[in-house]
């Protein structure tokens, strides 16, 4: 079963808007996992010094309410080891804010997965890169397709809508068709996908994670024929823009959202380096502002110019610098 319809900020003028609708929240940095191609660059002890706390996180929660932001993600890093979890959990939920947690899969335990159908979360996402134990477990260091899978049918026993998440690489970028077909039988309503992007992790595993370029025409053929094929019983999403393109377009284009970082300073978008406001201080009214204000800076176009020129530049990903004034 799929949970609401969810909010499409790609698709709203962000300056009809008094709010996002959809923040993208990344609760931790750290993670018991250490994929290669994590954009975050997340890790066992890559915990920010500075994450929040408790009682800040909470506050931010009940900004979210009071500003009537529809859609929330949780994700990190892994969300589910903060001790906190699912206490954040219930204080967003029961504020009437539509909640998605994105997950490694690895912390689904039937206990959990109740949980999180009791406090009424809309939709799990775990990430599943591969259809084999192979390819999964390479690009997912220390993980284990069949625990994810365990915690997806845990997810299924429980009533929680589940989403799917498929990042390509050389060794798994052949398998898309059978990760489909995996995600439609375990109960997925929903399958996500695009290009690997050259940023995080990926820049220094580049070498032994980038898909050739010409694997990638058949990829999004096969994506269009289980569209298709699966029109009906479950969405098949997939985006083919690379890096470049998709910063170019949301130059133009900014979508209703932003990213809360673990320590709460806020960024546009995952792939550049530009925060615009800190939640511990500023009012999510003000950050909304200067977020719009943020995108029209001559430094964020000029960083995506030098991105054509020079794409390690986005090794700057947490070398934060803030836009948009106050």
């Amino acid at each position: 079963m799929a949970p609401e319809t969810a909010v499409v900020p790609e698709q709203q003028n962000t300056s009809d808007l008094a709010a996002p609708l959809y923040v993208a929240w990344q609760i931790t940095n750290e993670c018991n996992l250490a994929c290669l191609h994590c954009i975050e660059e997340s890790g066992p002890g890559k915990a920010f010094k500075d994450e929040l706390t408790t009682e800040q996180a909470y506050g931010i929660i009940d900004q979210l309410i009071k500003s009537e932001v529809p859609y929330v993600s949780f994700s990190g890093g892994e969300p589910m080891v903060r001790p906190d979890f699912f206490g954040m959990v219930e204080r967003i939920t029961k504020g009437g804010v539509g909640l998605k947690i994105e997950t490694n899969g690895h912390y689904l335990t039937p206990e959990n997965c109740k949980r999180l159908k009791d406090l009424g979360v809309k939709a799990v996402q775990v990430s599943l890169d591969g259809a084999t134990p192979a390819s999964f477990n390479k690009m997912r260091v220390h993980g284990r397709l069949e625990t994810a899978l365990d915690g997806i049918k845990n997810l299924r026993a429980a009533g929680v809508p589940i989403e799917i998440n498929f990042v390509p690489a050389k060794f798994n970028i052949k398998e898309i068709g059978a990760a489909v077909d995996l995600a439609h039988d375990i109960g997925a309503y929903s399958f996500y996908t695009g290009k690997l992007m050259f940023t995080g992790n990926a820049v220094r595993t580049w070498g032994i994670t980038a898909p050739d370029e010409a694997d990638y025409p058949q990829f999004f053929a096969t994506l269009k024929e289980k569209t298709e094929e699966y029109k009906g019983r479950m969405r098949v999403y997939f985006h083919e823009m690379g890096l470049l393109d998709e910063l170019r377009y949301r130059l133009e284009n900014p979508a209703a959202l932003f990213i809360i970082l673990p320590n709460g300073k806020v960024k546009l978008i995952n792939a550049l380096p530009f925060t615009c406001g800190d939640l511990r201080t500023d009012t999510l009214g003000q950050v909304w502002a200067q977020f719009q204000t943020a995108w029209k800076s001559a430094r964020v176009s000029t960083f995506i110019d030098r991105l054509a020129e020079d794409p390690n530049i986005v090794s700057r990903l947490h070398q934060w610098e803030e836009v948009g004034g106050k």
